[in-house]
């Protein structure tokens, strides 16, 4: 076991996913080849060999925020990176920064950090900002560290990522302590959308090396690529907007 820091890392996923593993793990140990952190791929009934990677076996896929709450189980570590199968790497990770991080979360107990910056928080100190009580999506998919036993009080039996996302977020108003980083920790690639490979990563470097095109999964159209790229916009600008404006809209 790893004694560098208090957290472990979670990749949530589940055995009809499997074909992405391989392209997750490539990619995430090229930009990360010196994570100290204890690694754990959630699954159903599925192994995955890696020296580095422990499988955790949940058994029947019941919901996303059942086999979440049913990984957190096997964790050692009162805190968690959890990053999804999909969201593949795109830069090295600096290892000075996650040390920063790492020390900053020791001196600071929070109750969750987001590794983005895609909504800019208020100010706290130079590493990080304070993320507004009462503000949609609080909780969020994309990689962030959380406080177990907080994830565990949020996260609700039955509910998908999405629903985690939103009605999740509305649980977490009453908690305190959740900030997001100034300058994003990890870049990644939003990588298959309704199952379904982006055309525009297929473009990337990393495509060329694990031959995405080989895989069973297929590819985005020309018009369904286009369409993803303008609700991410949308939502870009959503983000944003002032948090008092964000409310209104929202309703």
């Amino acid at each position: 076991m790893n004694q560098s820091s208090n957290i472990d890392l979670l990749v949530v996923s589940c055995d009809s996913y499997s074909d992405v593993w391989d392209v997750f793990f490539n990619t995430f140990f090229s930009s990360w080849e010196d994570c100290p952190l204890d690694i754990y791929l959630l699954t159903n009934h599925k192994s995955f060999t890696h020296s580095n990677v422990n499988t955790v076996k949940i058994g029947p896929d019941l919901s996303w925020s059942d086999n979440v709450l049913n990984g957190l189980e096997y964790l050692k570590k009162d805190y968690v990176l959890l990053m999804i199968e999909d969201l593949i790497l795109k830069e090295k990770i600096s290892m000075s920064y996650f040390n920063q991080l790492s020390s900053w979360i020791n001196n600071n107990k929070p109750n969750y950090l987001r590794l983005c910056n895609s909504h800019p928080p208020k100010d706290y100190d130079s590493l990080v900002g304070k993320i507004p009580d009462k503000t949609p999506y609080k909780t969020s998919t994309m990689p962030c560290i959380w406080k177990i036993d907080t994830l565990k009080k949020i996260l609700k039996s039955g509910e998908s990522a999405w629903d985690f996302e939103i009605k999740g977020s509305i649980r977490a108003y009453q908690y305190t302590k959740f900030f997001a980083v100034h300058k994003n920790f990890i870049n990644y690639h939003n990588s298959i959308i309704k199952g379904k490979w982006r055309r525009t990563i297929l473009k990337d470097g990393f495509a060329n090396s694990l031959d995405i095109q080989s895989l069973s999964r297929p590819v985005m159209s020309a018009l369904e690529e286009s369409l993803y790229s303008l609700r991410k916009l949308k939502s870009s600008v959503f983000n944003h907007l002032p948090n008092e404006l964000k409310m209104v809209l929202k309703g």
